[in-house]
């Protein structure tokens, strides 16, 4: 009985201290991963997982190799870092590929454990014995499978495997793409953006013609190749322009950008160019004008109010007829002062004014090829878009600059108040006067030194005696003007900027830039030299056709517009050139035989002897004249206008043989041209001064010098035909008062009126365009250094706000 009550004293008093540790002092189950509410089990704060890398593609070495396991991770249950002090490297074949326990190296073989004489252990790899590769590895020799797991442990816990594949050495990587989006392999297409391949290995050892492969399940197998069953575990894919392709770590290629590029394939540090991957490129570019603004002619001919943003819809589609996004496409506009675009076809439309918007996927920024595969599946060439027209309506104001080649004075006007100003002067006669794109400067050329005129400052803002000779041309970004030094026979490319200059020999006499600024084309009396931004100069010899043609510009005024002349078609995919004979044509082609590679082919030969040219906005129209006759040639045809590469006729993206004169090839790449009977010139010309046509296309005015003693106050006009192929309407605009002949003229930019100088009363004529008359003259009242008045023959305008 007293034991009893001696254990029930105890129970009594032990059970509420018992409940008093558990619900005070006791642990907290919120401590624990198992949250049942009872505390035992893993910690929060424990090691739950260990993980080890590279887990996905494993390691891949040759015989006696050595290589390096990836940094374990460690986590908690709740997927928390947690560190450990130390890890404990293992393998499951020590014989095959052994792993230093202590910090992950790698051998494929068997490390040196306990070297005699000072030799650092786990630094020596020796390759596997036959009698390990025998036992350790499956299959038989050339075909095995020789791989070993590897894990890294600590803090109790056990990593994942990561398989390390040990193997001959190798040598050569290739490659082979499996057809899009999991077809079989071989396939030797292009892909259109986000299809995918996935990559076909093949390897081979060093002095082996028997070639070895990825593992079967991993990498596609080539049937067509023998014993491709050797483990090598994974390969590293680098593509060298990874704007084309991506390719994950299982050899998974998906396509992006246009274009073509080479592909790297490592294992086991050997590094290859196995390959090459292509992205189909744009067949077609098309613009079309937004629906919410009124348009005719498919949406690619508007109207729209001076300030009114116009965001053109743009549809790349590639040669799988999918379409594309995301093309890195050069857009430009061939009035940019007035009506300009943006990298994304944002039309801004500051002035009343008409211009041609084209887009063009330009090599090496869109669609770029591997030099030695340029033209293979289109890739590598330049794609251009149709055109759109954009007219912003109403009429503007401008500034009109007039000056001479015998006068030191060169006079402005403001067309807002009609009133000539005073008089500039400058330190020497100009023999030229380009505007650059912006309305900012005024260039002015001379033997003596190059001049520039700030319009802002209205004051010569630059002197440089180390640039002498003619400007020919100003790029479309106002960067870079062209001088032409035809005594010295130089010419220079100008940053306007810097002062800097770049120059090759040679003489020119006309020059133009590709719209987006590009390619520069300058032409003479001997060769056409071209500057392209990606492939620096050619020079092209004249062709027989072409010789016999030029003058030489000097400051007597007698001859300040010289042939041979040259326009560039719109978009920029060639450019014609004048002849006395006949006018010809040079295309776009890639040429990897020759340097630079890329190469300017003839393209089309017009039976039409001509002294000047100027191409039409539209793209539609080479006009050609001479002192007795002018000609209007069609490009492409009535189905498919304008100029479109062409190198084959069943498809023009197939590149053929480009031409080179020295080994007598034929022509890959041909203009399409159809030229209508050439009308005579209804006025007695001693020789062209310039074809000028308007801004939307309607009208062209030719300017000429009349024979000595000879009083011609006519001015040429020719009326476009509005149906494809059609000749148009040549008549003439009869001067007032004592004019003898149209020298030099000009639209404004609202193609409202042509600006045109006369000899013979020195005046400026105004013509108005819709009504193709007169309305008024001004006198400029230009200077030679003896006081006599002298016509004008340079003009510029710039146009300017009405508010």
């Amino acid at each position: 009985m007293k034991r009893f009550l001696i254990l029930s004293f105890l129970l009594v008093f032990s059970l509420p201290v018992g409940f008093s540790i558990a619900g005070c002092a006791g642990t907290n189950p919120n401590n624990y991963c198992n949250k049942s509410g009872y505390g035992y089990g893993l910690k929060t704060n424990q090691v739950a997982a260990i993980s080890l890398g590279p887990a996905t593609t494993g390691v891949s070495l040759a015989y006696g190799q050595t290589g390096q396991l990836g940094s374990p991770t460690a986590t908690n249950c709740n997927g928390g870092s947690e560190s450990v002090s130390f890890y404990t490297y293992g393998s499951s074949n020590l014989n095959i590929a052994d792993v230093n326990p202590a910090n992950g190296a790698l051998c494929g073989g068997t490390w040196n454990r306990h070297s005699p004489g000072g030799i650092p252990d786990f630094t020596v790899c020796t390759a596997p014995t036959p009698q390990a590769v025998a036992s350790g590895c499956t299959g038989t020799a050339p075909s095995l499978t020789c791989v070993a797991l590897m894990t890294a442990s600590g803090a109790g816990v056990t990593s994942n495997t990561v398989p390390v594949y040990v193997h001959p050495a190798v040598s050569t990587i290739q490659l082979s793409l499996a057809a899009p989006n999991g077809g079989g392999s071989g396939y030797t297409g292009c892909f259109s953006q986000n299809q995918t391949s996935q990559l076909d290995v093949i390897a081979y050892t060093s002095g082996s013609t028997t070639p070895f492969c990825a593992p079967p399940g991993t990498f596609p197998a080539n049937p067509t190749i023998p014993d491709c069953s050797v483990n090598l575990g994974s390969f590293a894919f680098t593509p060298v322009n990874a704007g084309i392709v991506t390719i994950d770590n299982t050899g998974l290629a998906t396509a992006h950008q246009p274009g073509s590029t080479g592909i790297t394939a490592a294992n086991s540090n050997v590094s290859s160019t196995a390959g090459s991957f292509a992205t189909c490129p744009p067949a077609t570019i098309s613009l079309q004008i937004p629906s919410t603004i009124p348009s005719t002619d498919n949406g690619t001919v508007g109207s729209v109010t001076p300030g009114t943003p116009v965001p053109l819809t743009t549809t790349v589609t590639d040669t799988q007829g999918n379409q594309i996004t995301g093309v890195a496409l050069d857009y430009s506009s061939t009035n940019p002062l007035e009506i300009t675009v943006g990298s994304g076809g944002l039309v801004s439309t500051a002035f009343p004014s008409t211009a041609a918007i084209t887009a063009v996927c330009n090599p090496p920024t869109c669609n770029p090829s591997l030099i030695t595969q340029i033209g293979t599946l289109g890739n590598g060439l330049p794609i251009a878009s149709n055109s759109v027209r954009i007219t912003s309506t109403g009429r503007s104001s401008t500034y009109l600059w007039m000056a001479s080649p015998e006068s030191e004075f060169f006079e402005p006007i403001d067309l807002n108040t009609g009133t000539v100003g005073a008089p500039i002067k400058l330190p020497y006669k100009p023999n030229s006067m380009v505007i650059d794109q912006g309305g900012n400067n005024l260039y002015f050329g001379n033997y003596r030194e190059l001049m520039v005129f700030s319009t802002t400052t209205n004051a010569i803002s630059k002197q440089d005696t180390t640039v002498p000779g003619v400007v020919l041309a100003v790029s479309p970004d106002s960067s870079t003007a062209v001088i032409a030094d035809q005594v010295r026979q130089v010419i220079y490319l100008y940053t306007v900027s810097t002062a800097a200059r770049t120059s090759i020999g040679g003489l020119g006499t006309r020059a133009a830039f590709s719209p987006d600024g590009k390619t520069l084309f300058v032409t003479g009396p001997n060769s056409l030299y071209i500057h392209n931004t990606n492939s620096g100069w050619s020079i092209y010899p004249n062709l027989p056709t072409q010789t016999g043609a030029g003058c030489t510009l000097d400051n007597s005024g007698t001859s300040p517009f010289c042939s041979p002349d040259l326009a560039v078609t719109i978009p920029s995919e060639g450019v014609f050139l004048s002849g006395p004979t006949d006018t010809t044509a040079y295309g776009f082609c890639p040429d990897t035989e020759t340097t630079p590679f890329i190469y300017y082919p003839p393209a089309a030969t017009v039976a039409a002897a001509t002294d000047h040219l100027t191409a039409t906005t539209d793209r539609l129209h080479i006009l050609g004249v001479n002192p007795t006759t002018l000609t209007d040639t069609y490009l492409g045809t009535a189905s498919s206008p304008g100029v479109p590469i062409e190198s084959n006729p069943d498809n023009p993206l197939l590149n053929g043989t480009c031409i080179r004169p020295n080994i007598g090839q034929s022509a890959g790449l041909t203009f399409t041209t159809q030229t209508v009977p050439a009308q005579t010139l209804p006025v007695t010309a001693a020789s062209i001064d310039q074809v000028v046509a308007s801004p939307n296309s309607t009208v062209a005015f030719v300017t000429y010098t009349a024979p000595a003693g000879v009083a011609s106050p006519l001015l040429p006009v020719y009326t476009l035909a509005t149906t494809f192929g059609s000749a148009g309407t040549l008549g003439t605009v009869t001067l007032s008062g004592t004019a003898t002949a149209p020298l030099a003229g000009i639209f404004s930019p609202d193609n409202t009126t042509f600006f045109v100088g006369t000899a013979g009363d020195n005046l400026v004529h105004y013509i108005d365009v819709p009504s193709l008359t007169e309305t008024q003259t001004i006198n400029p009242g230009l200077t030679d250094p003896s006081g006599l008045p002298v016509p004008v023959q340079f003009l510029a305008v710039k146009p300017r706000p009405t508010t």
